[in-house]
């Protein structure tokens, strides 16, 4: 029996979901523009559950977050294959990477523009002063911040470092 899989099996189907999320892992762990994309990413579904959305603005928020995410995730990968080709500083790789860097500033203010459409609005207002004035819904919410900064600062392997390191105090 062949140690391949055949072309188009289950197997080969999950190993290639693998590869993506690790892929995808990967982003996460060494890119901080990443983590700057999902910490928005949660906090556009925190306060889009404290609207009444419609199906429809629920859907541009969704696409304009993939949309992000995802160039993130094709910035990444072209950075990691130019640094991997040319070693040294190169005006053609520095052309490269600038334009894959601008692909995603340009996503990144579309799905803003398209955020700003979508929230701003009198319930925004009403949600934000709610958390305000509650003490624990406050405290909720500048623990949350607090924990996005880490994980943004520290990156996942950063976190877990230091709390393991807490632990063994």
């Amino acid at each position: 029996m062949p140690d391949r899989e055949p072309a188009g099996s289950r197997r080969r189907l999950f190993r290639s979901f693998g590869d993506a999320l690790r892929g995808i892992w990967n982003c996460v762990e060494s890119e901080r523009n990443m983590r700057i994309h999902l910490t928005a990413c949660c906090y556009v579904v925190f306060f889009g559950c404290q609207l009444p959305l419609t199906r429809g603005e629920w859907a541009a928020l969704v696409l304009a977050m993939a949309l992000v995410t995802g160039a993130e995730a094709m910035n990444t990968a072209v950075e990691k294959l130019c640094d991997f080709a040319q070693k040294r500083h190169s005006l053609m790789i520095r052309v490269v990477k600038d334009a894959a860097a601008g692909a995603v500033l340009l996503c990144a203010v579309g799905a803003a523009v398209a955020g700003l459409i979508v929230f701003l609005r009198r319930e925004l207002w009403q949600a934000a002063w709610g958390i305000l004035t509650s003490p624990l819904a406050l405290l909720g919410f500048v623990l949350s911040l607090g924990a996005a900064l880490a994980f943004i600062l520290l990156g996942p392997r950063g976190l877990r470092d230091r709390l393991e390191r807490l632990w063994k105090k």
